[in-house]
């Protein structure tokens, strides 16, 4: 007969003593709160205002308009919105957006002009073998060529500064 190891005994005294309880209702209102509006992307904030030279309440109000169906615009290809907003002053001559992907969904292949830099706010971003998830930073430098997909389960949101890109054959 075999032994059980600390790990299972601990389970199952877990699963004989401990009952599960619903938290106390303004408990779960505060934590279902947390997952709604920018406040979800508190973690990756001070990264997007570094990345779009923007300061604390222009990075807030970008993040609000992520839930506002009426600010993104479809992209011409199939699961792609994006909406742009104006980088910070530092930011020099780019532009800035957020893009957002439907799962599986492609961004074509094409050739930056300048200098990019993508931070994954949500969802995965998949692009040459790689798996880049939440909080990620994602350069491509002028010249280079590349596309990327959404990963499943959840949308890719991303933000992107960049300094224009045109799309390849």
């Amino acid at each position: 007969m075999k032994t059980p190891t600390d790990e299972q005994l601990f389970a199952a005294w877990v699963d004989a003593t401990v009952e599960a309880e619903a938290p106390p209702p303004a408990a779960r209102a505060r934590l279902l709160a947390t997952l709604e509006g920018p406040r979800r992307f508190a973690l990756v904030a001070r990264a997007l205002g570094r990345v779009t030279h923007l300061g604390a309440d222009a990075v807030t109000a970008v993040l609000t308009k992520i839930d506002d169906a009426t600010t993104w615009i479809d992209a011409p290809f199939p699961g792609v919105r994006y909406f742009n907003f104006t980088p910070g002053a530092t930011a020099g001559a780019v532009e800035a957006g957020l893009v957002r992907l439907r799962p599986g969904a492609r961004f074509p292949h094409h050739r930056h002009l300048g200098h990019e830099v993508s931070l994954v706010l949500d969802g995965l971003l998949e692009e040459r073998g790689q798996v880049h998830g939440p909080g990620s930073i994602v350069k491509a430098e002028r010249g280079t060529a590349h596309d990327y997909a959404a990963g499943p389960g959840r949308d890719l949101l991303l933000v992107s500064v960049h300094g224009g890109f045109e799309i390849l054959p």
